[in-house]
């Protein structure tokens, strides 16, 4: 507006007009660069917000989904606390009957005076529920009615050679046997000379060597009346002295470790073990056998719960006796109780003697067909009669058949007909497992014939579930 014309002469007032279009045009200018480049950084600061609230909203859904997922989780650990609760509840009130009848039978009890406290001493953590057998393998195969030493009608109460040799003991259990007098026999230290060749020689005839070094066993008792038996069994189970073992099932010839058989041991006020062939016949009689065979559950699904995912094709063998199955106040609570709990399925197979078997009628059978559909197996155990219609049993959900190795072989005597038995089983869904392997000449005839499951202390003794954590 000034310079131009002062130095050319041009007309003042046109140039005024046009120094104050550039003025305010370049104010306008500067005005619409300010304002892009606020809108630019608004459209990125607000591209930022969006990208935080696209992440945040994510966090969210994903907290409300894990929100929900724990509340179903704490939802169904609340359900199956309660089933376990009613179990445990069904399980104290037959203990405390049982106790309370066994009571009015030799001392006169005032009921008043039991609480209901008293029976919930019993630990959750200890106190069990279902139908692991009070017999394993060990002692599956035998005949309780052979076995079990009519003590009562006997004055003297000295355990003599005759009485363990009734009871048919092997060479290991021999040497760890206690008399009822407090005196060990050749579990000692002091072994006596006769006492140790008698286990040197049943050592030999079964094919077992001495194994050095291994962790010493608890002593077993042998009790000669029938009336301290009975109270030491009902002493064990009032203090929930019951415990779990477990049994290697081997696959062949490999030897590696495809299963666990799980049983039950009674131990004294002292830590002795009572084999269930001695005990066996008292606790049927008086009643009991079958709150032996439930008090095992909740210690084997704890077990199960440590292993967690490991080892997933690790399964454990159940003794289901026909007492438990018969019991209609506890057996209709323990179907529902494994229907809610099916990530058991994977992990338990449910084992019934053969002679057991025969004797259901059709609703204890309809209840085990409702477990199998959740995805439960079976297996057959002590199987002598092998002209039973095995195809049969793919409807009833079985896996798996198991015998003795000789009455395999006494059964199927020519060359090739223990395959084919094995092969009509495989066709319907099952194994063939051969028990009582003792020796080395008994897995070579087990190899001959084709079997390709065995379990025997041959493969491993029964060991306490406690003393096992390492292995499983």
């Amino acid at each position: 507006m000034v310079i131009p014309p002062r130095l050319f002469g041009w007309d003042q007032q046109l140039f005024g007009f046009v120094g104050m279009f550039v003025f305010f045009g370049a104010w306008q200018l500067q005005n619409w660069i300010i304002a892009s480049r606020t809108e630019r950084d608004s459209s990125i600061r607000l591209d930022q917000l969006e990208d935080v609230a696209l992440i945040l909203r994510k966090d969210l859904e994903r907290t409300r989904r894990e929100m929900d997922s724990r509340g179903r989780e704490g939802e169904e650990k609340s359900n199956t606390l309660i089933s376990e609760l009613k179990m445990l509840q069904t399980l104290l009130a037959q203990v405390m009957r049982k106790e309370a009848e066994l009571s009015r039978s030799t001392v006169p009890v005032d009921m008043s005076e039991i609480k209901e406290d008293d029976a919930l001493e019993l630990s959750v953590d200890h106190m069990p529920a279902a139908t692991v057998g009070a017999n394993g393998d060990d002692d599956a195969q035998e005949d309780p009615e052979e076995n079990t030493l009519e003590f009562e009608d006997l004055e003297d109460e000295q355990i003599t050679d005759a009485d363990i040799e009734g009871l048919d003991l092997t060479p290991e259990e021999a040497a760890m046997v206690v008399m009822d007098d407090g005196q060990a026999s050749s579990a000692d230290d002091d072994l006596k000379d006769g006492d140790a060749e008698k286990l040197r020689s049943g050592q030999k005839r079964s094919g077992q060597a001495p194994r050095p070094g291994v962790k010493r066993k608890a002593p077993i008792r042998l009790i000669k009346r029938e009336d301290q038996l009975l109270q030491v069994v009902r002493s064990s189970l009032s203090e929930n002295r019951v415990d779990l073992y477990l049994q290697p099932i081997v696959g062949l010839p490999s030897r590696r470790i495809k299963h666990y058989e799980c049983f039950s041991r009674v131990r004294d006020e002292d830590g002795r073990i009572i084999l269930p062939r001695q005990y066996l016949k008292v606790a049927e009689n008086k009643g009991l056998i079958g709150t032996i065979d439930n008090l095992l559950l909740f210690r084997l699904i704890q077990l199960v719960r440590r292993l967690g995912k490991r080892r997933p094709d690790l399964r454990f063998f159940c003794n289901m006796s026909r007492y438990s199955m018969t019991d209609d106040e506890f057996f209709p609570q323990f179907i529902d109780f494994m229907s809610e709990n099916r990530e058991f399925s994977e992990r338990f197979v449910f084992e019934i003697s053969q002679d057991d078997y025969k004797m259901l009628d059709d609703s204890v059978t309809d209840r085990l067909r409702s477990l199998g559909r959740k995805g439960f197996g079976f297996s057959m155990d002590l199987v002598k009669d092998f002209n039973m219609d095995f195809a049969s049993l793919e409807s009833e959900y079985f896996q798996f058949i198991k015998a003795d190795l000789t009455d395999i072989l006494v059964s199927h005597p020519e060359a090739g007909d223990v395959e084919v038995f094995k092969s009509s089983l495989r066709r319907k869904g099952m194994q063939l497992i051969s028990s009582r392997i003792e020796d080395e000449s008994m897995v070579l005839k087990a190899l001959d014939a084709g079997v390709e499951f065995a379990q025997g202390y041959l493969f491993g003794e029964p060991t306490s579930a406690n003393d096992m954590n390492r292995e499983l």
